[in-house]
């Protein structure tokens, strides 16, 4: 991979890329990005853990809010798009718990570039009826114009983000360039009107020295996803901050990073397409593109403030055995591993917004 992104380097104009353009090989590429790899990179042995890794339980209540959603809706058939879908756990606990209820019969779409993941989540799923698509582009060209629910889980804050900083001297944008040996380094260039507009757009003023992340992928993306979509909801599950809370100093320095071996890497040029790169998401951006498109907000919470509204202390087993080891056990330490003060889900928030389309 590092070759790679260094003849593209090499080939650039001015001898530097953006790092939406670093993160898009570092993470895409098709042969050598760190998504597309055959590895395994969530769970014990990854990278990284995800809420639906640490329990087929989270994908439980999401089935029985899934279920309230589409009623809510009340359309006739019942499609959830689930964009990134990983390994395939979220998918197969919903759709598990949706058979167990003997809920109306489900549509259930995945969308995942990666073939690996692609693969792990046909074994899981086996047992269900589901379709995959490999972008959202393919699914959107056999559907011009959606009606159901579409959710993401840790979606948007692996797409490519543009790095600026406030100077003395303007606002720069942080690229990616060579040093003499080869090395990866920051350079800084004088940011384009784009990124300027976004920022005016979007947050306001950057502080003196601050540092952020600029999602013009995600806006763009986000517009013409709000865009295909009738009537539904649209649920991100994510970490992020509001512009308040961007401003804070703790985070002037930006939150653009890695995970490698369960590790945080401050770097993000270390280990290019060998670890996960993340940044928190600008909740109060996509608010505004969703309004902005007839899709506004009716809920967000923190996940652990979610989970314990809508009943996951319910699936507590009750009556367990002696053995510390039985699945029970298993169970309901998982749960409060999603629930405690100092668990996954503090740190998670949930984003829902709704559009009222014609049929």
């Amino acid at each position: 991979m590092l070759s790679v992104i260094r003849e593209r380097i090499k080939n650039a104009p001015g001898g530097s890329i953006t790092y939406a353009e670093f993160m898009e090989m570092a993470l895409y590429h098709p042969e050598h990005g760190y998504y597309q790899k055959n590895k395994t990179k969530i769970g014990r042995n990854g990278d990284f853990y995800t809420s639906s890794s640490a329990s087929a339980v989270y994908g439980a209540v999401w089935a029985d809010v899934f279920y309230f959603m589409f009623r809510e809706l009340g359309l006739s058939s019942y499609v959830l798009c689930e964009i990134g879908a990983g390994d395939g756990s979220f998918a197969r606990s919903v759709l598990d718990e949706w058979q167990a209820k003997g809920y109306p019969a489900l549509e259930y779409v995945v969308i995942e570039s990666s073939p690996y993941h692609a693969e792990q989540i046909g074994r899981k799923l086996e047992n269900h009826s589901w379709s995959h698509y490999s972008t959202l582009e393919e699914f959107q060209s056999l559907c011009p114009f959606f009606h159901g629910i579409v959710f993401g889980n840790e979606l948007l804050d692996a797409m490519p983000v543009h790095v600026v900083r406030q100077t003395s001297s303007g606002l720069k944008e942080i690229q990616v360039s060579l040093n003499e040996t080869g090395d990866l380094i920051d350079v800084a260039v004088r940011a384009d009107d784009q990124l300027r507009k976004w920022i005016e757009e979007y947050h306001g003023e950057l502080e003196p020295g601050q540092t952020m992340e600029i999602p013009l992928a995600m806006t763009s993306w986000l517009g013409k996803l709000y865009e295909w979509i009738g009537r539904g909801y649209v649920v991100f599950v994510d970490y992020g901050y509001s512009e308040e809370e961007w401003r804070q100093p703790e985070i002037s320095e930006g939150s653009l990073r890695g995970y490698y071996r369960h590790q945080l890497i401050p770097n993000p040029l270390s280990y290019p397409g060998e670890m996960d790169l993340t940044s928190h998401v600008h909740w109060d951006c996509i608010r505004k593109v969703g309004e902005d498109y007839g899709c506004p907000t009716s809920g967000f919470q923190s996940q652990q403030e979610f989970l314990l509204k809508n009943g996951i202390l319910d699936h507590l087993a009750e009556n367990v055995s002696r053995d510390p080891f039985s699945s029970e056990h298993k169970k309901n330490r998982a749960i409060r591993s999603l629930i405690m003060d100092h668990s996954i889900s503090r740190y998670f928030q949930i984003l829902i917004q709704k559009k009222d389309g014609c049929f």
